[in-house]
């Protein structure tokens, strides 16, 4: 046999015959080596899986009670009560003392009311005043001291000042004995005040006016007096009427502009305007009293004359 026969006889015998002998292969075995490698790979993340869980549990169990605890102690926690306040009035014809919380001391002219809370907030310690009213405030910078009115914003820290502040006065006035106090009226810049100025401010026209004066001439009301020194007849008739809460017509315009000066202590409306007439060419005439629909007097109603010489 010739090599190309030897070779081409290599070659079918190579092509026929099987690559492996199947009587030698067992598939069963096979099969349990495939399942048992699938096996372990799902035994490995299943127990990745279980580890996640636990670890998982192990810090939500904590955060679940934190949380119920802190809900039902916000659930526990009184609300906080609500700020109290206190007001105080005094009557017609007298004067009024109040000692605030922080130890301030404020006289009320007669018609005037003061609202203040019980007990001061930190950082703050504020009033309001309706009529007239001196403060003596204690010193305390920290916790600043605010008058509030109708028209204006008074802050201190430790002073003594006069405020007017009456419902039926077109002019509200400040006017300082002691220390220093920033003002404001209607959100307006604030202004710095030192003692013996007085700032008025009057709502109708926008206008404001600082002035030096003698301070005592406008808080003597505190110690009874009631001091005119040379302020026209229409300015004392003012004062009457919002001391004694009476009505003052001047029937003769002229008269309101004299000039009058003279100091009045303890007296009543009488007295005082007994003494007008003794002291100033005018004379009053006074009518009775009249009551409204539900009843209730009304303010007296007084005319002013000149009086012919």
């Amino acid at each position: 046999m010739t090599k190309d026969e030897q070779k081409d006889k290599l070659i079918e015998e190579f092509l026929t015959a099987p690559v492996f002998d199947s009587d030698e292969i067992d598939l069963a075995k096979a099969e349990r080596a495939v399942l048992s490698q699938i096996g372990s790979e799902h035994s490995a993340f299943r127990r990745a899986v279980i580890l996640f869980q636990r670890t998982a549990a192990i810090l939500i169990i904590p955060l679940l009670i934190l949380t119920a605890y802190l809900a039902l102690k916000d659930n526990d926690a009184p609300e906080p009560e609500p700020e109290a306040w206190q007001e105080l009035s005094a009557p017609y014809g007298t004067l009024t003392q109040v000692n605030l919380p922080d130890g301030t001391k404020v006289w009320l002219n007669g018609g005037s009311s003061l609202r203040h809370p019980v007990r001061f907030r930190k950082g703050e310690r504020t009033v309001s005043l309706v009529g007239e009213g001196f403060f003596e405030v204690t010193a305390d910078k920290s916790n600043p001291f605010t008058v509030e009115t109708a028209q204006m914003r008074l802050t201190a820290t430790g002073t003594k000042f006069n405020i007017e502040a009456w419902q039926t006065d077109s002019v509200t006035s400040i006017t300082m004995i002691e220390g220093r106090v920033s003002a404001n009226f209607d959100n307006a810049a604030p202004i710095a005040m030192t003692a013996g100025q007085r700032l008025s401010f009057n709502r109708n026209t926008r206008k404001g006016r600082l002035a030096e004066v003698d301070p005592y001439k406008w808080y003597a009301w505190k110690d009874g007096l009631m001091v005119f020194r040379d302020d026209p007849l229409s300015y004392v008739f003012k004062r009457l009427e919002q001391t004694f809460n009476v009505n003052i017509n001047v029937k003769n315009p002229e008269i309101a502009t004299d000039l009058y000066r003279a100091t009045f202590e303890d007296e009543s409306l009488d007295e005082i305007l007994r003494l007008l007439e003794h002291t100033a060419p005018i004379r009053f005439v006074y009518h009775e009293r009249e009551k409204n629909s539900e009843n209730l007097y009304l303010k007296k109603q007084i005319d002013v004359y000149q009086r012919i010489k």
